[in-house]
C-alpha cells in the first residue's frame, strides 16, 4: 500500500527563503523540498555556472592521467579512445577525440558491438592494439570491470587510462591511471557524473595543466546528452554541466546534432532536458541496441553537414525498427501497470515478456516510472534467462535494491536511478516479490508501506503562470531534480469531463471559492473513464507546466495521480 505526504520541511526554513529571495510561500516550499535550506545554497542551485563546476585535479589520480596523455601526444604515439556503444559512451568517445585532436593528438576511436563484444572492453581490440603497437589506450564509460583485459594491454606495454563512472569495489591495479569518482578511497567531492561527464574532466586537467585554452565550453553539448542519456543524478556538478550544455546545444553547431534534430522534428528552441531523453538520446541508442553503434561514432565528431544528414537518415531507419520494439514493450507494460494498479498499490511495477527486445526494455521501464511515478523493472526473456532493466522514479537507490536481491540474479549493476540485471526466468517472480518488499521498506517504513511525497500543496487559484516561471528556473530536470509534484485536494469534478484523443483524460473541476478550470490526464483515460469520477469529489497529483498555443500562453495543470476522496484516506500532511 502506498501513502501521498507532502514533503514535511522546517516552516522557519521556508519562512528565511521566502524572504530571503524575494519569493513566494510556495516557491520557497519546493527549494525546500529539495534540501536547500538557506538563500546561499538557493541561489547556487538556481544559478548553475561554470564556477560551479569542481577542480579536476581533485581526483586523486588526474595528474597521472594527464601525464600519460602528454606523453603519448609528445612522442607522436597512436591512442585509441574506447568508448561504449550507448548515448553517454558515444558522447563521451567524441569529447575525447575531438579535445585530443585540438593539441595535436594521433587520436582513433573504437565503439564496441552490443552482439560481438557484450559489455565493457572489447577482447578483439584489445588484440589489436597489440598487434599494431598502440601508444595509449584511454577507455569511456567502461573499464572498471575489465581487469583482466587492461592487464594484458599493460603487459604487452600499452598503458591504459580508465575513465568511468560506475560502482567499482577495488582499483584495476595494471591501469596507468583510474579516474572514477567511486573508486575506494577517491576524495572528488561528487559521485555521480556521467561517461561523457568524466571524459570531460580528463580534458580539463590537460588544458590546466598546458595552461592553455582548448576551447572545451563547444564540448557541454555531447557532455549534456551524455549526461541525460545516462539517467544519473541532475543535481551539483551534472546541474551545471547540463545546463550550460543545453545552451550550447540550442546553437544547433555539432552537424550531427542538427542532423537529428532535424530528422525527429525537434523544435530549435525552448526545448527541455525531457525533450532531449525521448528525442535524441534514443536516436543515439537505436544502432548500438539493436545493431552497430559506429555510425553513431561517426556523425557526432564529423564536420561535414552532408556527410551528418546522410548518417541521421540510416539512424532514423534504425529508430524506426527500434519504435516498434519499443512501442510494443511500453504499450504492453503500461496495460499491465493499468490492470495492476486498478486491483493493488504495488510498490514497484515488475513485468516480464519473451516477445520482447533486450535492447528496448530500459527505454519502457523509464516511460512506466515516468508515468506511474514508482520504480520499473521489464525483463526481456529468451531461452530461459531474462534480461532486466530497472528505473527509479526517485528516492529509492536501485543498486542498493539489486543489491539487497542478488541472491535471485545471475549478475547486475547500475547506479542510484538506474541499474541493469540477467536472471533465470523460474526466479523472476521471487525477485518480484523481493524486490516490491525492498523498495517498500526503503521508501516507507519495515512493514513495506510506501509513501509517494508531493512538493507542496496548491489550490486551483495557485496555479498560475507565476508559480510556473519559478518553477522552470529549476530545471533541467530528470534524477535527482524531478518536476516538481503537486498536491491539489478536495475537487469537484463536473460534467465536462471527457476522453480527448486517444486516452486523455480532460477533467473538468472546480473548488471552494467558485474556482473552475480543466486538468489534463494524458493516458489517464486507460485507467479512469469520466463516469468514474463525473459527480464525486477527487484529489490529484500534477505537474504544472506552461501551454503556447497560438502565441497565447496559459497555465495547464498535468495530472499524473488521481485518488477519489470516498476511497480510504491516502493524504495526510507530514509535518
Amino acid at each position: 500500500m502506498s501513502s501521498w505526504l507532502v514533503r514535511p520541511v522546517d516552516p522557519g526554513m521556508i519562512t528565511n527563503l521566502s524572504d530571503g529571495l524575494g519569493i513566494s510561500p510556495i516557491a520557497a516550499r519546493i527549494l525546500a523540498a529539495r534540501g536547500i535550506s538557506n538563500e546561499e545554497e538557493a541561489r547556487q542551485f538556481l544559478s548553475p555556472s561554470i564556477d560551479r563546476i569542481h577542480d579536476p585535479f581533485l581526483f586523486s589520480e588526474m595528474g597521472e592521467a594527464v601525464k600519460a596523455v602528454r606523453e603519448a601526444v609528445s612522442a607522436g604515439s597512436r591512442i585509441l579512445v574506447h568508448g561504449d556503444y550507448d548515448a553517454d559512451g558515444i558522447c563521451g568517445t567524441a569529447i575525447l577525440c575531438e579535445g585530443l585532436q585540438s593539441i595535436g593528438a594521433d587520436v582513433h576511436y573504437f565503439i564496441p558491438d552490443r552482439k560481438k563484444d557484450g559489455y565493457g572492453m572489447a577482447r578483439r581490440i584489445a588484440e589489436r592494439s597489440l598487434e599494431v603497437g598502440l601508444g595509449l589506450m584511454i577507455t569511456v564509460d567502461c573499464g572498471s570491470s575489465d581487469g583482466d583485459i587492461v592487464k594484458e594491454l599493460a603487459d604487452g606495454g600499452i598503458p591504459v587510462v580508465i575513465t568511468d563512472h560506475h560502482e567499482i569495489r577495488e582499483r584495476v591495479p595494471e591501469a596507468r591511471a583510474f579516474i572514477n569518482a567511486k573508486l575506494p578511497g577517491e576524495t572528488y567531492p561528487f559521485t555521480e557524473l556521467s561517461g561523457a561527464g568524466v571524459a570531460y574532466k580528463l580534458l580539463q586537467g590537460i588544458e590546466k595543466d598546458m595552461g592553455i585554452d582548448m576551447k572545451l565550453g563547444r564540448l557541454l553539448d555531447l557532455v549534456a546528452v551524455g549526461t541525460l542519456g545516462d539517467y544519473v543524478p541532475l543535481v551539483d556538478e551534472n546541474r551545471s554541466l547540463v545546463t550550460l550544455g543545453m545552451a550550447e546545444l540550442g546553437k544547433w553547431e555539432r552537424p550531427g546534432f542538427k542532423a537529428l534534430r532535424q530528422q525527429c522534428g525537434l523544435a530549435a528552441t525552448g526545448f527541455s532536458a525531457r525533450q532531449i531523453c525521448f528525442t535524441i538520446v534514443p536516436r543515439l541508442n537505436s544502432p548500438g541496441r539493436i545493431g552497430s553503434a559506429r555510425g553513431v561514432g561517426e556523425l557526432l565528431t564529423t564536420n561535414d553537414e552532408e556527410k551528418a544528414k546522410a548518417i541521421a537518415g540510416k539512424i532514423e531507419d534504425t529508430n524506426r525498427q527500434r519504435r516498434a520494439h519499443d512501442s510494443q514493450v511500453t504499450e504492453e507494460a503500461c496495460y499491465l501497470a493499468d490492470i495492476m494498479l486498478k486491483r493493488s498499490e504495488p510498490n514497484a511495477l515488475v513485468f516480464s515478456s519473451s516477445s520482447w527486445h533486450e535492447g528496448v526494455v530500459g527505454i519502457g521501464a523509464a516511460r512506466l516510472a515516468e508515468n506511474y511515478s514508482v520504480p520499473s523493472v521489464l525483463i526481456a526473456v529468451r531461452d530461459g534467462v531474462g534480461k532486466g532493466s530497472v528505473r527509479s522514479s526517485g528516492g529509492i537507490n536501485i543498486r542498493d535494491s539489486l543489491e539487497k536481491c542478488s541472491k535471485f540474479l545471475l549478475a547486475f549493476g547500475g547506479h542510484k536511478e538506474a541499474g541493469g540485471f540477467s536472471i533465470k526466468e523460474e526466479d523472476i517472480p521471487a525477485f518480484n516479490k523481493c524486490f516490491n518488499k525492498v523498495v517498500g521498506e526503503a521508501a516507507g517504513d519495515r512493514e513495506g508501506h510506501s509513501h509517494m511525497y508531493a512538493d507542496a500543496e496548491v489550490s486551483l487559484a495557485e496555479c498560475d503562470l507565476g508559480i510556473i516561471s519559478f518553477i522552470e528556473r529549476l530545471a533541467p530536470f530528470g534524477p535527482g531534480n524531478g518536476e516538481p509534484l503537486m498536491l491539489i485536494r478536495d475537487l469537484a469534478v463536473l460534467e465536462k469531463t471527457r476522453i480527448v484523443g486517444k486516452h486523455h483524460l480532460r477533467l473538468a473541476v472546480s473548488q471552494e471559492a467558485g474556482t473552475s478550470r480543466e486538468m489534463s490526464g494524458f493516458s489517464l483515460g486507460k485507467s479512469w473513464q469520466p463516469y468514474d469520477v463525473i459527480g464525486g469529489r477527487i484529489d490529484v497529483l500534477a505537474h504544472l507546466r506552461r501551454n503556447v498555443w497560438q502565441d497565447k500562453e496559459e497555465a495547464q495543470i498535468q495530472v499524473t495521480l488521481i485518488h477519489k476522496i470516498e476511497e480510504p484516506a491516502a493524504l495526510r500532511e507530514d509535518q
